[in-house]
């Protein structure tokens, strides 16, 4: 166990596992997770191999730049479409209804971290309206859910030694608790 202390806040962590370690250990006839499309990035490579093939079938008069932004075009459509085919992001849906799970985070003051901890793990998330936030503090409340809010996860996340860490483990809500939530940080 890691005990850190601040001026006024005392910062328990253990091994909290991430809201993202609990999805991927969840059934999966509650959730699966699923990368992104590939539409986007095959479109891109096959936009810059079209554009390779205009460059390469007609002749060009040296002084000519759309031959070069042609070129240009079509190396940077085909290098952005394989960055863009391996490095797809992965989101979690429910299995019920097919919902992504948002993610939304939500800034606190430092000094409220024990209030919000006790008002997430007691369940009570109508007393977070009455908390202090702030922009850019070191306190957050990390909130993955559908839009209907069948599936609702949270976590406080403390910034700790330079690096956010894992203050709770991740909780999952009722669809009370979820609306709740939902109601608290609707702009």
């Amino acid at each position: 166990m890691l005990v850190v202390f601040t001026s006024t806040t005392h910062i328990i962590m253990e091994t909290n596992e991430s809201i993202e370690h609990v999805l991927d250990n969840m059934e999966p006839k509650i959730v699966y997770k699923k990368k992104s499309s590939v539409v986007k990035s095959l479109l891109l490579i096959a936009i810059g191999v079209v554009s390779f093939g205009i460059y390469t079938s007609f002749e060009w008069q040296p002084t000519d730049t759309f031959p070069h932004l042609l070129f240009i075009a079509g190396f940077a459509s085909i290098t952005v479409g394989v960055f863009m085919f391996f490095l797809r992001k992965s989101h979690y849906f429910s299995a019920d209804n097919d919902q992504q799970l948002k993610v939304t985070e939500h800034n606190f003051d430092v000094n409220e971290q024990t209030k919000l901890i006790r008002a997430i793990e007691s369940g009570s998330v109508n007393e977070i309206k009455q908390l202090k936030s702030a922009i850019g503090a070191g306190l957050r409340l990390r909130v993955l859910a559908t839009k209907d809010g069948q599936i609702c996860l949270s976590q406080v996340i403390a910034y700790s030694s330079n690096e956010y860490v894992n203050a709770t483990s991740a909780k999952i809500h009722s669809l009370s608790e979820a609306q709740q939530l939902n109601g608290l940080f609707r702009k």
